[in-house]
């Protein structure tokens, strides 16, 4: 179980997330499996983290997000009209860090179910 989360884990989900969705918008489409696969992956992760260490997940979830940087910075160009906020980097970072509270609420959810 801990070596799946640990795959799992090691997927750059920050950057699949933006991979996806601006290569939809710059077909002019929608991305209709964007939310769905984003939630899914943050509760299988979650589910899989319920027995690892907290330290752990924020250790593999800052590597995932490094990893994460750099390919959006070889793979995806620095948009200017889409990533007007905070930037490409920026997004990712931000993806990173709602991936990283969604893994560790569902954490606590499953760990409370756990212990009934």
């Amino acid at each position: 179980m801990k070596l799946f989360w640990f795959v799992l884990s090691l997927i750059p989900i920050p950057f699949l997330f933006h991979f996806y969705e601006y290569g939809q918008h710059i077909k002019g489409n929608e991305a209709p499996f964007l939310m769905f696969g984003f939630i899914l992956s943050m509760i299988i992760v979650g589910v899989l983290s319920k027995n690892i260490r907290v330290t752990f997940i924020l250790l593999m979830n800052l590597v995932t997000t490094i990893v994460s940087v750099i390919l959006t910075s070889k793979f995806i160009p620095n948009d200017g009209y889409w990533f007007t906020v905070v930037g490409r980097d920026g997004a990712v970072i931000f993806i990173a860090i709602i991936y990283l509270i969604g893994q560790l609420f569902v954490r606590m959810i499953a760990r409370v179910n756990n212990k009934k």
